[in-house]
């Protein structure tokens, strides 16, 4: 019944309803906090970041939101371009191949799960300021990966290559590794549970 519905609404949407509408989102999310936080041109100000981005310690003491929050935030311009940029090829790719819902609910519950695991670095004394969709972008990477199984050769080499471009741009002295890593990892088996219902 459920699944019937959700067809129903899809057929309905637009091509790339889902894809547009998270470029969005992040997209105003990123001019909201310009507007808000005031700072320089094209980059946004450590309080906004200090706000909204997940420090483990504060999230150990109760500000859980932080673990959503965090991946709907971004740096600079190019923090945000480089994520939209690949939330576009892999979130494209992916309403080819599913239905939309599904692609809102890996990127969802792929930006909480790199989160969480973020979360654990703080046992080894790891504390760091993390923000960035990479985590749920990584995750949609997954997803493809998981729904490529069986395809072309060729397609599966191209999707390959991507990761190696996204994790070369997205690397850097202050790049959330785990939450790059797990993200991935989410997104995967996120895919292959939605794939059964």
């Amino acid at each position: 019944m459920f699944s019937e519905q959700m067809d129903r609404i899809q057929a309905r949407l637009p091509p790339m309803f889902v894809t547009i509408s998270i470029m969005g989102v992040l997209t105003l999310i990123y001019i909201l906090g310009m507007i808000f936080y005031p700072y320089r041109l094209l980059e946004q100000s450590s309080e906004m970041l200090g706000q909204w981005g997940q420090s483990n310690r504060r999230v150990i003491n109760g500000e859980w939101y932080r673990l959503f929050t965090a991946f709907l935030i971004h740096g600079n311009i190019i923090h945000l371009a480089s994520n939209l940029l690949f939330l576009l090829i892999f979130s494209t790719r992916l309403e080819e191949l599913t239905e939309g819902h599904k692609i809102f609910l890996v990127f969802l519950s792929s930006g909480i799960f790199g989160n969480i695991a973020t979360l654990f670095s703080f046992l080894v004394g790891m504390e760091f300021l993390s923000f960035g969709a990479s985590g749920a972008v990584f995750g949609l990477l997954g997803a493809v990966i998981f729904l490529l199984r069986g395809k072309s050769k060729r397609e599966r080499r191209t999707m390959y290559y991507f990761i190696i471009i996204f994790f070369t741009i997205t690397i850097g002295q202050d790049t959330n590794v785990i939450s790059h890593l797990f993200g991935l990892i989410g997104g995967f088996y996120v895919m292959k549970i939605l794939h059964k219902m």
